[in-house]
């Protein structure tokens, strides 16, 4: 399978808002049917319009999606979408949300209720989990705390990190192993935090089985330039990195880990080198 790049800004003209007034479908499908792929889906249920980048997001089949985007983008939503999609098609199966707070990841299943409510599905939690959605297939979602103690017998068919940027890479180890046996999905979400962290390093390496998609707030026609520039004034090194995605070094740093990496020349073997000549 090849990576797949997606182009930073598409065509304006391509370019939808995110924002959208719910409805309440009246013949709301069983959640042990097929469904439509998620993007029609969630336009002929819930009249949610995605923008390309964001339909792309949505439609991805690979089992390893990583998606780094700016603030505001609307990734909450789009993956409540994407999971609830998956979860009212697979009977049975099991999505685990980890995020730096477990009051974090409930904002996003708090998404996924609101979509379920919609579609007049019985509101039921998993038993022991406060931010959680058991649907009447019995395919549950729910959120974890950040922690290193997190139940290691647990296993999952789709594993979502939100905001993986700030999720330690403690907690990720731990965590993984959900999906070692079932080799069930792996989806990263988060805006840039520095040059460190298994979502800096998954999204700058050159594994071909993740599908890597980006986008800024160019691609964001929603968020006021008036703001984009306030933003831009007030603290412009963290603007960098919250609206245009880039992995900015720590501030204080001499280097940064692109440039040491671009420096590297991995076709040169010390051993091969003349020695250095001996002073008489």
């Amino acid at each position: 399978m090849s990576t797949h790049w997606i182009p930073l800004r598409p065509p304006p003209e391509e370019l939808e808002t995110s924002r959208w007034t719910p409805e309440v479908c009246p013949n709301a499908p069983q959640t042990n049917e097929k469904l439509p792929k998620p993007s029609q889906w969630a336009k002929d249920t819930f009249k949610f319009k995605p923008n390309k980048i964001q339909q792309t997001v949505l439609d991805a089949k690979s089992k390893r999606l990583i998606l780094c985007c700016n603030r505001q983008w609307g990734k909450s939503t789009v993956i409540a979408l994407k999971a609830l999609h998956y979860a009212m098609e697979h009977p049975k199966s099991v999505i685990v949300v980890v995020s730096r707070t477990e009051k974090q990841g409930g904002e996003l299943l708090a998404r996924a209720l609101d979509f379920a409510s919609l579609l007049k599905i019985p509101k039921r939690r998993v038993p022991g989990y406060t931010h959680s959605i058991l649907l009447p297939n019995e395919a549950k979602i729910y959120a974890i705390s950040h922690s290193t103690q997190t139940a290691p017998s647990r296993t999952a068919d789709v594993l979502i990190f939100d905001e993986a940027a700030v999720v330690s890479d403690a907690v990720f180890s731990v965590t993984l192993p959900f999906v070692a046996r079932t080799g069930g999905a792996v989806w990263m979400l988060s805006t840039p935090r520095g040059q460190i962290g298994f979502f800096y390093n998954f999204w700058h390496d050159k594994d071909p089985q993740w599908t890597r998609i980006f986008s800024t707030v160019e691609d964001c026609p929603e968020i006021p330039k008036e703001f984009i520039e306030l933003h831009r004034r007030g603290a412009p090194h963290l603007f960098r990195q919250e609206f245009y995605c880039e992995f900015t070094p720590a501030l204080g740093s001499l280097i940064s880990r692109d440039r040491l990496q671009s420096m590297f020349d991995p076709t040169l073997d010390a051993r091969k080198l003349p020695p250095l000549p001996t002073r008489r």
